[in-house]
């Protein structure tokens, strides 16, 4: 299975590039890395400025259709992929648990499998088949980015809170730092 990490965003609302934020003594790529390194064979990095990611030593790919925001970067990335299987993390969440990334791994026989939370899925904290690039690309093709419009066409498992916090009893995992005011208050 493949690790990959959306780090191809503008970072307007951080004002800077969010996977270089420093949390707790490492930048949030590095966090994500250490644990993706550990699970996957293989790690991909999407980011529109592959040279910023050149010190790591992995494969870092550019969007294959430029500016089409997190469903361009999964199409990317699952293009890019040796395995038929993805998990796919953005570049700002930096308290991913490798337990819970491993759980979601581990299920079988789905094409997707996604945290859904309060009615809510974490497209970006999931677990996609290559099977799903094509229509990504037909979607995007067609002006609609919403990664979830995807979901209906496929054999979904989600996966609910409880199950959750059996791996991540306070459920960081899931937090992304998108604004300064979210930085601020994940480090509480």
């Amino acid at each position: 299975m493949t690790g990959v990490i959306l780090a191809g965003g503008k970072n307007s609302r951080m004002g800077r590039k969010k996977a270089f934020i420093n949390i707790e003594g490492n930048t949030i790529i590095d966090r994500i890395l250490s644990i993706f390194k550990e699970v996957f064979l293989e790690v991909i990095i999407v980011s529109n400025t592959p040279e910023d990611f050149s010190y790591t030593g992995l494969k870092v790919v550019t969007d294959i259709i430029p500016d089409k925001g997190s469903l361009g970067g999964l199409y990317t990335g699952l293009v890019n992929t040796k395995y038929d299987r993805s998990f796919v993390v953005a570049c700002d969440m930096p308290y991913i648990s490798k337990s819970l990334v491993k759980y979601i791994i581990d299920i079988p026989k789905y094409d997707i499998v996604v945290p859904k939370i309060k009615g809510l899925y974490e497209p970006l904290f999931a677990c996609y088949s290559r099977k799903c690039a094509n229509l990504a690309k037909r979607q995007i093709e067609e002006g609609n980015l919403r990664i979830t419009d995807i979901y209906p066409y496929f054999t979904v498992k989600e996966i609910y809170e409880d199950e959750i916090r059996k791996f991540d009893s306070s459920m960081r995992s899931l937090v992304n730092i998108n604004t300064p005011e979210d930085l601020s208050s994940s480090l509480l």
